[in-house]
């Protein structure tokens, strides 16, 4: 059991906090309010005013928690990547331009043509070939409010937590249109309901009552979802008017290859760079591989300066053996995901996924 001053410590801490961290606040006044309803049983003296004390410790602890709650989506200041951050796939950022960017600039034009600003686009493709990068961009390159949104800020084991989460979710994006929303993992949060526990099913059948209200002329929300697994996404949630737009991320091509190269390593010192052999030696490599090559080159110098205390500059010699260093996680992926897509008899609804497994082209060892 507390004593006074250890209760009127935590209290003082609550105090302390509540602007800067509420959620460790009314942590505080939680407990203190406990401890107050403990004390008050062994001191039957100080009851009223120890009751009188919890009573507002509570009260003062679930104010914050409903602040935190509903300020929990409110989008954070806008990043800066843009579509000159993300190396190569022109053709998808000029997709991505007609589909979602213009829509959301020029709403007028579009609703002429009876095309509707928001809707659902899932991505999909190998980890680490800039999905979230894109997202990002889009959002920045419409100039509209962007909510990043991950399955475990929404899913929770307590029954009808996770749709109450969904709701406030598209709450908040509707008071900050136009928006979008960005659900990152998303094979976690709409995963197919056949093979879904009850809680799962739940939180999918609450995803699709709030697309399905995204008819309205006035409402600008844009989904998008990203997820390495398209395969395993409810079919109901591919549909047209949810997802029914579906974007393939592909691996970066040579010329992308070189782009995102030149990117990691222009704030870097290096000698002269032939970033079109580079370009090749890094076949079947993913955006995410290519920035460890640049990170493993920029350590082989920094070791070597930090033990003879001289510096030197990025050499091809560091890249080349950086890139013999580095195992793709390319060829695996497309391996299991022409199995999965095969097995399921999805072929017809990720052709591009299938043709890309299919070519047989190098892949990182």
């Amino acid at each position: 059991m507390c004593n006074e001053n250890e209760i009127f410590t935590l209290v003082q801490l609550a105090q302390k906090e509540e602007n800067v961290n509420p959620k460790d606040s009314a942590k505080n006044y939680l407990l203190a309010a406990q401890a107050l309803v403990e004390a008050s049983t062994h001191h039957p003296e100080k009851e009223p005013q120890y009751l009188e004390l919890a009573q507002k410790s509570y009260l003062k602890a679930k104010q914050l928690q409903e602040k935190t709650q509903i300020n929990k989506f409110i989008p954070p200041a806008k990043n800066k990547i843009t579509f000159e951050h993300i190396g190569g796939l022109k053709q998808l950022k000029e997709e991505i331009k007609l589909k979602i960017i213009e829509p959301f600039k020029h709403p007028d034009l579009f609703q002429y043509y009876g095309k509707q600003a928001g809707g659902g686009i899932l991505m999909y493709g190998p980890p680490g070939c800039g999905k979230s990068l894109i997202a990002k961009a889009t959002a920045n390159e419409a100039g509209v409010s962007f909510i990043h949104v991950k399955s475990s800020d929404l899913k929770s084991k307590y029954v009808g937590e996770t749709e109450k989460n969904i709701a406030e979710l598209f709450a908040q994006a509707r008071e900050t249109q136009p928006t979008v929303i960005f659900f990152d993992e998303f094979d976690s949060l709409g995963s197919d309901r056949s093979d879904a526990p009850a809680h799962d099913k739940s939180a999918v059948a609450q995803l699709l009552t709030e697309m399905d209200g995204m008819d309205s002329k006035e409402q600008q929300l844009l989904l998008l979802a990203a997820t390495n697994e398209p395969w395993s996404i409810d079919p109901a949630l591919r549909r047209e008017g949810r997802f029914g737009t579906t974007l393939f991320i592909p691996p970066p091509d040579e010329e992308a290859r070189r782009d995102i190269l030149q990117i990691n390593l222009s704030h870097r010192p290096t000698e002269e760079i032939n970033y079109d052999e580079l370009a090749k030696l890094t076949a079947g490599f993913s955006g995410a591989d290519l920035k460890a090559v640049c990170e493993l080159a920029t350590e082989i110098p920094l070791k070597e300066s930090l033990h003879t205390g001289k510096r030197r500059k990025i050499s091809k010699d560091d890249l080349r053996k950086a890139i013999n260093g580095t195992r793709s996680i390319l060829k695996p992926w497309f391996s299991k995901a022409l199995q999965q897509v095969q097995k399921r008899g999805l072929e017809e609804d990720f052709t591009e996924l299938v043709q890309e497994a299919r070519k047989g082209v190098k892949m990182g060892a």
